[in-house]
């Protein structure tokens, strides 16, 4: 709270806070009321050409709300019926106002930029900007790190695949060498392990012997 020339005067939180409204809210409602009584001095201003709001400029803020929200009225409806019935070319209610702003015509007034407005009106619309492009930074970061795990993962499935591969060529190969080894041994040791017959052993006997008297006459 402030006082100005025994007057006391809310800051935006503080008007804001008492009307349960947010301050961009509240921009927005100052800007609008200024447009409509065609008074860009129509509330108080601090050194820093800040708002200050009077009890009677909250209690008619308050009452725009009661009309915005019981009657179901737009925001401009229901502070035109609150301030349209004000004199447009009553003195302003700022006493730091310069004299030859105090008489000048409502039209003249009325044709004045409205920088200050135009830049409560603005305040929401940069906010939520803002926040979205914030939004956006975090999902781009969001999506470079999935980016990074994904070809990481990539990189592992391509590790395992060819290991893989090696694996089923080293095992294909041990599997030729076992095959080929096993269809040459049954047939030796068939050889090796058939049964000799009595015509066989007879028929190595009679060799044996031929062989013998062969080497015997054979000496001289």
């Amino acid at each position: 709270m402030k006082n100005v020339a025994g007057e006391e005067y809310q800051t935006p939180r503080q008007t804001a806070d008492q009307l349960d409204i947010s301050p961009q809210t509240l921009r927005s409602y100052s800007g609008l009321v200024e447009k409509v009584t065609h008074r860009t001095d129509y509330f108080h201003r601090d050194q820093n050409n800040g708002r200050l709001y009077s009890a009677q400029n909250i209690t008619d803020l308050a009452q725009v709300n009661i009309i915005k929200k019981e009657h179901n009225k737009t925001l401009k409806n229901a502070i035109s019926e609150v301030f349209g019935q004000q004199i447009i070319s009553e003195a302003p209610t700022s006493s730091t106002a310069t004299p030859a702003k105090s008489t000048l015509p409502a039209e003249a007034s009325a044709a004045t930029p409205d920088n200050s407005t135009d830049n409560d009106n603005l305040a929401p619309v940069l906010y939520t900007l803002k926040q979205l492009s914030d939004q956006n930074t975090e999902v781009v970061g969001q999506l470079k790190k999935l980016q990074e795990q994904l070809d990481e993962t990539n990189d592992k499935y391509e590790h395992l695949l060819k290991a893989i591969e090696v694996r089923k060529s080293t095992t294909s190969s041990e599997a030729t060498t076992t095959a080929n080894s096993a269809a040459t041994t049954p047939a030796n040791t068939e050889a090796n392990n058939k049964p000799r017959t009595l015509a066989d052993m007879q028929t190595q006997s009679t060799e044996t012997k031929k062989g013998f008297w062969s080497r015997l006459f054979s000496r001289d």
